[in-house]
């Protein structure tokens, strides 16, 4: 058996300026904790090194979503502080949403948790998942960064932010009534969610946007243990996708899917 490549917090502190990551940053982590090898001191050291990288004065957010359960149910309830996003987000969105300073936000599918200054300024309330008001167009409004620690585009997130902004025609809004939100002192309130769903038959290439991004020269890369690392501006990931979907408005979707898009919606 190969030995797992060992990394530790000063790796991923120098890692993570080599990326342009620094005091005062606003960021949103997509993260893989196995795609580093073998760090010392597992989830936390991850998160201490992105904490102390941005300082007292930054903010990192982390995507603590239950997709996977939420959007096929029809009521859904959703618990803050005990409602788990291990199974779908990792590890290391799990630690860092019971960390004692996090926030995490009230959407029943796509919350997410932050910590730092700018908490309450990038924290949705749990109403669009990607649309006008949500964390994803709050972030891009504080230029945050987007970094992708150990994955790829494919785990990107804030290219619904582009589809929902374009109202794609392959994706529908649904809402949650009748859902209920128990927050953090354990009141329940009913949850006012909205989601903007892919059509059945549709699928997303996401993987594309590093090519794309790198010919538009906007990505900052490093490795850390065998993890590659990418850093880019949020705002740049928003503008430059729309760019392409203005010309082409199936252009996140793989080639079958843009197909079947031509032939049912054939004036998109």
């Amino acid at each position: 058996m190969t030995e797992k490549t060992r990394v530790t917090k000063e790796d991923i502190l120098q890692g993570l300026r080599e990326v342009g990551l620094s005091e005062g940053d606003v960021v949103l982590v997509h993260s893989s904790l196995s795609a580093f090898g073998h760090v010392e001191g597992g989830a936390d050291t991850v998160i201490d090194a992105l904490l102390e990288t941005v300082g007292e004065s930054g903010t990192v957010v982390v995507p603590t979503f239950d997709w996977g359960h939420a959007h096929k149910a029809e009521r859904v309830t959703f618990d803050v502080r005990n409602t788990s996003c291990k199974k779908e987000m990792g590890i290391i969105p799990e630690t860092f949403r019971l960390r004692e300073e996090a926030k995490r936000s009230t959407h029943v599918c796509h919350s997410v948790a932050a910590i730092g200054p700018h908490t309450d300024a990038v924290i949705d309330e749990g109403k669009s998942s990607f649309g006008e008001g949500s964390t994803f167009h709050r972030l891009y409004d504080h230029d945050a960064w987007c970094l992708l620690l150990g994955v790829e585009f494919t785990s990107c997130t804030e290219l619904h932010a582009v589809e929902e902004f374009m109202r794609v025609p392959y994706r529908y809004h649904r809402d949650y009534v009748g859902s209920t939100v128990i927050l953090e002192d354990g009141t329940e309130v009913p949850s006012e969610a909205l989601e903007f769903l892919r059509l059945e038959g549709y699928r997303n290439d996401f993987g594309k946007m590093r090519e794309v991004l790198e010919l538009h020269g906007v990505l900052r890369t490093t490795h850390i243990g065998d993890a590659l690392v990418t850093n880019v501006r949020i705002r740049d990931i928003f503008d430059i996708t729309r760019e392409y979907m203005e010309e082409d408005i199936g252009f996140l979707l793989d080639e079958e899917s843009r197909e079947r898009l031509r032939e049912e919606f054939p004036s998109s």
